[in-house]
């Protein structure tokens, strides 16, 4: 194996890692010797590919982004393209309230968790959050047209601020259901959201 290879493959895992580690414990209480420890790397060659620990989060946002737009995309245009819009909007939220159930409620969405501790500190990483959110947002929105388009939802709300609506209702909900360790309040507070977003 070349050295170059190798080094693709430390850097792919210890920003796996850090997803994992910043999911469960935040930016503050995430060191870099947890992460290290996990991958078995000397602290020195962290820094061979990161500037800081600031970098490396503001690019584990970034990849952590990518792959679950990717997922999203996925699901759209395999096992959920057979769904109407709306019904595509409910199992995406539901996929992902048994995954964070899975982990006995420990972990959340990175890019949330991320936001509400650094974002006012780090210019570096509220500039890749922001990315993040444009490039989810107009995910959404594209569902929110299509669900327009076959008269499933209101038409007096743009696709736009209709996903802004549900993003907000989702990071809202999961930080409920951090501090309940329950996806019920999640589950009415997102069904809540999208009756509300129906066409009358």
């Amino acid at each position: 194996m070349s050295r170059l290879k190798r080094s693709e493959q430390t850097r792919e895992a210890l920003i796996e890692a850090g997803i994992a580690q910043l999911s469960e414990h935040g930016y503050h209480g995430t060191g870099i010797k947890q992460i290290l420890d996990e991958v078995s790397v000397p602290k020195g060659s962290f820094y061979n590919f990161f500037d800081s620990k600031e970098a490396f989060v503001a690019e584990v946002i970034g990849h952590y982004s990518c792959n679950l737009l990717s997922q999203l995309n996925d699901f759209i245009e395999g096992e959920g393209k057979s769904l109407s819009p709306v019904e595509q909007l409910r199992s995406i939220y539901r996929y992902s309230l048994k995954q964070y159930a899975s982990h006995e409620f420990k972990k959340s969405c990175l890019v949330g968790s991320i936001a509400t501790e650094i974002s006012a500190e780090s210019e570096m990483c509220r500039i890749e959050l922001e990315r993040a959110m444009k490039k989810w947002l107009k995910f959404f929105s594209v569902i929110f047209t299509e669900a327009q388009t076959q008269q499933l939802v209101r038409d007096d709300i743009s696709p736009a601020d209709m996903a802004a609506v549900y993003w907000a209702a989702w990071e809202g909900a999961l930080i409920k259901m951090k501090m309940s360790a329950d996806t019920k309040p999640v589950k009415k507070i997102m069904e809540l959201m999208i009756e509300t977003l129906l066409k009358k």
